[in-house]
């Protein structure tokens, strides 16, 4: 038996758009292997859009969906240790408010894959809060495979859980020109002794953390209110990401807020509600 899936509902369409709309203007960056400082060659995401215009999109969605738009940008800033010394990481980042039940992972997956049919970004890390979120949204992709593959053209794309025994999995993330979805726990980077933050002869020397941060990948946190320790977002800027997309209904610190949903179940009860009411009146 194969799962149906519906394309086209309004709110996660309205979501999807509302994160591919930050980035009107951005030209399709083709895949192009180039050297990156002490880690060989990668083939990186690239976002050409300054501050101002990021701003200037992000006031006009969040006005388009009847929120008060952001007078600045929000950024997680650290320094972070490369492969070619310290550095400071500065990355944008944008929420998206999902209520349970609205198909929260389905979106983000969806617009990862929008975001290579518009932009050429293409290398995407899924950083979830436990091994259960994990496997969840690992079972999401599997069963999707087949409807986002018809969606979007069949697009080149992988998806895979991150594993510390499967270092050439690193590799390839870095060095693929296709879309490269990898779905990482928090707690698989957030030490100094994980496997992912050591060099080693897997790898012909090579740290693997480099390697990712010179994709500049484009991380979507599932649950980032989880994510918000100082330790965690020394470890998310760690990866050097170009931005980060936040999904979750109960966010702690909403950084520029693209959408929110109510679950229609809410509505129906609120509804109910107001007509009972209206009855004894």
């Amino acid at each position: 038996m194969q799962l149906k899936f519906d394309a086209n509902q309004e709110y996660q369409i309205q979501a999807i758009e509302a994160v591919a709309d930050l980035f009107d203007g951005q030209p399709r960056i083709e895949a192009t292997l180039s050297v990156a400082s002490g880690t060989g060659f990668a083939v990186s995401n690239r976002l050409d859009l300054d501050d101002i215009s990021l701003l200037e999109n992000l006031r006009a969605v969040q006005r388009r969906n009847g929120i008060g738009p952001d007078d600045s940008l929000k950024y997680i800033e650290e320094i972070i240790e490369t492969a070619a010394g310290e550095k400071t990481a500065r990355f944008a980042n944008f929420s998206v408010e999902m209520e349970t039940g609205t198909g929260k992972t389905y979106v983000y997956l969806r617009t990862a894959l929008e975001l290579f049919r518009r932009y050429g970004l293409r290398k995407f890390i899924v950083v979830v809060p436990s091994v259960a979120v994990r496997e969840g949204v690992l079972k999401t992709l599997q069963v999707m495979e087949q409807h986002l593959l018809e969606l979007y053209g069949n697009p080149p794309y992988r998806y895979y859980v991150y594993d510390s025994g499967k270092l050439s999995q690193v590799r390839q993330f870095a060095m693929s020109a296709g879309v490269e979805i990898m779905v990482m726990t928090i707690d698989a980077f957030n030490k100094a002794a994980n496997v992912i933050r050591q060099s080693t002869d897997r790898l012909q020397g090579e740290t693997p953390i480099h390697l990712v941060q010179a994709a500049r990948p484009v991380l979507i946190l599932d649950e980032p209110q989880n994510m918000e320790s100082e330790k965690r977002v020394a470890a998310l800027a760690a990866l050097d990401p170009l931005f980060a997309l936040r999904y979750s209904a109960t966010h702690r610190n909403p950084y520029n807020l693209v959408l929110w949903t109510v679950r229609f179940a809410l509505m129906v009860f609120f509804s109910v509600v107001m007509l009972f009411n209206w009855m004894n009146t």
